[in-house]
């Protein structure tokens, strides 16, 4: 019976141990999985197709420069009701390509993740929300496009190491044909109700990166904000986000290993003592 409750322990603490390897694996797979499909599909659209999806999320970006909307905190109980425009249909079908409006990737912390509308809880568990009441990235000035993501889930990373871009870091946004860059000009916390800063101006073109902050408390939210570069292949091709599922399957095999150390070790203690119990019969 003691040796059973040892084992139970054993085995409920190994899976405890091990749910965020192998869910980070999953996860990682599946986004690395709507990023390759997201691709393959856009590969396949020809030229009018492409040019037909811009002209949609133009149409959305110019709606919103002649309405005034109220945003809400993502993170919010009303914040997925809150953002979303009533009959706002068209903003759904804007880049609306293989499930996905495109990808983003984060070269200072390792990140590539697909971007898909709104910022609905299901759509948050899944990987990187835009929110609907922003600017659509379209490579236009006067725009304002903001990407929110959960800081950290059990099942994956996301947005966890957010906080270590600084002033002048780089990050990519690959939409149907275009792959557009942002530099990082500023960081802020603020609070969840202060969304002064989701401003437009003529002549600029910016991203905001939105997250939790602090880190499991929530109680703020960090902005990353971005301003539009001149994409240079060079340096990306240079910072260039190398997601590699199989780094996690080292973490998997090192926790597979131990169980089978510790495994080979029970089976050894347990056949020396039955040898030392025939020995004394």
């Amino acid at each position: 019976m003691k040796r059973a409750i040892i084992i139970t322990i054993f085995l409920v603490g190994l899976g405890v141990f091990s749910y965020p390897i192998i869910s980070n694996i999953l996860s990682t797979t599946a986004h690395q999985s709507a990023i390759k499909e997201y691709e393959q599909t856009v590969e396949k659209m020809d030229k009018k197709e492409i040019e037909e999806e811009k002209k949609q999320a133009d149409e959305h970006n110019k709606k919103l420069e002649n309405s005034e909307m109220d945003f809400v905190d993502p993170f919010s109980e009303e914040g997925f009701e809150g953002n979303k425009a009533a009959g706002n249909k068209s903003y759904y079908d804007a880049l609306n390509v293989g499930k996905t409006i495109g990808n983003i990737e984060i070269p200072k912390i390792g990140t590539n993740l697909p971007i898909y509308h709104g910022t609905g809880e299901d759509v948050l568990s899944r990987g990187v929300g835009h929110m609907e009441n922003s600017s659509l990235p379209t490579g236009e000035k006067g725009t304002h496009s903001v990407l929110t993501a959960h800081r950290g889930l059990p099942s994956a990373k996301l947005f966890r190491n957010l906080d270590e871009l600084k002033k002048g870091d780089q990050f990519y946004v690959d939409v149907l044909d275009e792959k557009y860059a942002y530099e990082v000009y500023d960081v802020e916390i603020v609070l969840p109700h202060e969304t002064q800063w989701l401003q437009t101006e003529d002549n600029e073109e910016y991203m905001t990166l939105l997250t939790c902050e602090p880190y499991m408390l929530n109680t703020h939210r960090m902005l990353v904000k971005g301003k539009r570069v001149p994409y240079e292949e060079t340096k990306a091709e240079e910072t260039e986000v190398v997601t590699d599922p199989f780094n996690y399957w080292y973490l998997a095999a090192g926790v597979g290993l131990l169980f089978i150390v510790i495994l080979f070790w029970w089976m050894k203690r347990r056949k020396r003592k039955n040898k030392h119990k025939v020995e004394s019969e």
